[in-house]
């Protein structure tokens, strides 16, 4: 028995679609409606297939707009193309559902504005309008397929350093990174010095645990050294000790009557009576003492460290957070709430559950 065909409308055989919106595809990325370019396309609004561009099309588009957050437009099947109406009656019957667009980026973008949660790749911001497709497996609802002007894969890029990273670190994560991080710095700091001829084997465990609490202050000091084979000709050990006695009376580590002693010992031992004199907290720590070494470099770390945030001090010295936090709650709690909000503003999780 003959098959029976089904009988087609009268008109225009016509399937309104919404063809993307703005959420994320199964590839991690997403586009703006608003941003695309229709112009060249609706001089030429064929209806392909799977994005097969060198196949005859099976119908065209029209009534495309570009609403808000949504891309519509309807195609009309060629009634007069067997494959056209085979594949009409698949939307009809439900058997086929999707669209898929196909469009040259024109710009993408990593700013947090235009990302949301789960994002993994940038957002296209601006894009040119190639094809739409009837297909039978999607990106998503939302598919849309990239392509270069010159017909190759377009590839976004990933996102490496946003909010939208997939995974979020707690305060603790983010405490062990940064710890890792300064002991492998505090490490290279003395070892470097050390290559250098001006750190002694006695001193390198005691110079790395200054340099945990106080990276930059160390690194002045170590830098300040010289080697021993560089020291001016003409300085005589009279004049080594008196500087160096000088040095350390200044910021507090010894007091004036105990000046004549460091200086006899210096003029002896000029290295081993230094590093005694290093080994002496001052009034106010190590830092008082790279302080009169950073004004022979032109430096001032006091009004740098007053420019820090808690992040700063997080990375560069966890010990001061420590002390602030104990003597200082007032200035502790407006730096630490300045950095939950901006952590906030960014995605990043700074609560430990």
């Amino acid at each position: 028995m003959a098959k029976q065909e089904r009988k087609l409308p009268d008109g225009a055989l016509m399937i309104p679609f919404t063809i993307c919106d703005e959420s994320i595809n199964r590839y991690g990325w997403r586009l703006l409606v608003s941003g695309g370019d229709l112009v060249g396309f609706e001089k030429n609004p064929v209806c392909c297939v799977q994005h097969s561009t060198y196949m005859i099309p099976v119908g065209k588009w029209s009534d495309l707009k570009l609403g808000a957050g949504k891309f519509t437009g309807t195609v009309e099947f060629d009634r007069n193309d067997e494959d056209a109406v085979k594949l009409y009656w698949k939307y009809i019957d439900g058997y086929m559902s999707a669209v898929s667009l196909n469009i040259i980026p024109i710009e993408e973008s990593d700013d947090p504005k235009y990302l949301i949660p789960g994002q993994t790749r940038s957002t296209v911001t601006k894009w040119d309008l190639i094809e739409i497709s009837l297909v039978t497996i999607p990106g998503q609802k939302n598919a849309v397929k990239l392509s270069t002007p010159e017909g190759g894969e377009y590839k976004l890029n990933l996102i490496t350093n946003s909010k939208m990273a997939k995974e979020e670190k707690t305060v603790e994560q983010m405490q062990a990174e940064l710890a890792a991080s300064k002991q492998l710095a505090a490490d290279n700091l003395v070892m470097f010095h050390k290559e250098r001829g001006v750190v002694q084997d006695g001193e390198i465990a005691s110079l790395k645990k200054l340099a945990l609490t106080d990276y930059d202050t160390v690194s002045t000091m170590l830098g300040a050294r010289t080697k021993p084979d560089v020291i001016d000709k003409n300085e005589t050990a009279e004049d080594k000790a008196d500087a160096l006695v000088a040095l350390h009376f200044n910021r507090g580590a010894i007091t004036d009557g105990q000046k004549k002693i460091y200086r006899l010992s210096a003029i002896a031992d000029y290295e081993g009576t230094r590093k005694e004199l290093e080994a002496l907290k001052g009034r106010d720590g190590l830092e008082t003492f790279v302080a009169g070494i950073g004004k022979q470099h032109g430096e001032n770390a006091g009004n740098e460290r007053s420019k820090w945030t808690y992040l700063d001090y997080y990375k560069k010295d966890q010990e001061a957070l420590s002390i602030m936090e104990k003597n200082e709650p007032g200035k502790y709690k407006l730096l630490e709430a300045e950095f939950l909000k901006e952590s906030k503003g960014l995605g990043i999780c700074t609560v430990s559950e």
